[in-house]
């Protein structure tokens, strides 16, 4: 699969940490957007398609754990994968619990995110050519 076709969602209420993100896969070839709201997540999802969701698990006003439960609940959006991030000690096992492909933990070594999310995007759709 094309890097280039590969659309991923990034939902973190920390700016800087949203830009850090897309300006990483951005460089590797991937199409990412960013939201701050994560009341949007499902809105964004449906209006856009997306092959991966990457979402902290803490956001401001909703708990991300919710909100990747929701979407792990949903037949229409269940089958995109989800990986969670945090900093908090207990996190992977909370994340896994909701439905969370995969986890990374803050602060989060680049390589470490770019083989996950490779790994998830490859699952999905396999490259035909």
């Amino acid at each position: 699969m094309s890097k280039v076709s590969t659309r991923i969602l990034v939902v973190d209420d920390d700016p800087d940490i949203g830009i850090m993100i897309k300006t990483m896969l951005e460089y590797h070839g991937y199409s990412v957007m960013v939201t701050d709201k994560a009341e949007k997540t499902e809105e964004l999802i449906r209006a856009d398609h997306f092959d991966l969701l990457i979402m902290d698990m803490l956001l401001s006003g909703l708990n991300g754990i919710d909100i990747c439960t929701r979407i792990k609940q949903d037949k229409e959006l269940s089958t995109i994968p989800v990986i969670m991030i945090s900093a908090h000690p207990n996190a992977k096992e909370i994340c896994q619990n909701a439905g969370a492909e995969d986890f990374v933990s803050k602060p989060f070594d680049m390589q470490e995110m770019l083989d996950k999310i490779s790994k998830h995007v490859s699952l999905v759709k396999p490259d035909d050519n």
